[in-house]
């Protein structure tokens, strides 16, 4: 297998495993979705692949990725012991940004720290910087 061919099955293992969580969060939705208000983050890291990076947008979180989905999730990104140090110790969570669309632009923020509920909205800084270039998480703060 050549280099090209593993880094096209990364990327197809990648919008496999998103599509899989975003499917998964969307059933769930429904059952989870509440108001509230913002949390103050200021300069608390999250993770997020690069396509899930918009600085300065703000987003609001749609649902928490639990249990056994949460850790597959984590396992099937490949970056469990590369970039996730012990992935209990991790929350996943499904993101909406508000980007005045009809449709719904979701994404996946990982956190080790930052506490978050469902219904809080946030924006990601400028600052973002590679985490793992290879897998394209992006760590950034709050």
């Amino acid at each position: 297998m050549t280099r090209d061919s593993d880094e096209r099955f990364d990327n197809s293992r990648h919008s496999f495993t998103k599509t899989e969580a975003l499917a998964a969060a969307g059933l769930a939705l429904g059952a989870s979705a509440t108001a509230g208000t913002a949390v103050a983050q200021d300069d608390e890291q999250v993770v997020v692949y690069e396509d899930d990076y918009r600085p300065d947008v703000d987003f609001d979180v749609v649902s928490e990725v639990e249990g056994g989905m949460k850790v597959n999730l984590i396992a099937a990104s490949g970056s469990a012991d590369d970039v996730f140090d012990d992935p209990d110790d991790w929350d996943v969570y499904i993101i909406n940004y508000d980007m005045d669309t009809d449709g719904p632009t979701w994404g996946l923020l990982f956190t080790e720290e930052v506490d978050l509920d469902v219904g809080d909205s946030e924006s990601m800084g400028e600052d973002g910087v590679f985490r793992n270039s290879r897998l394209n998480l992006v760590e950034v703060g709050l």
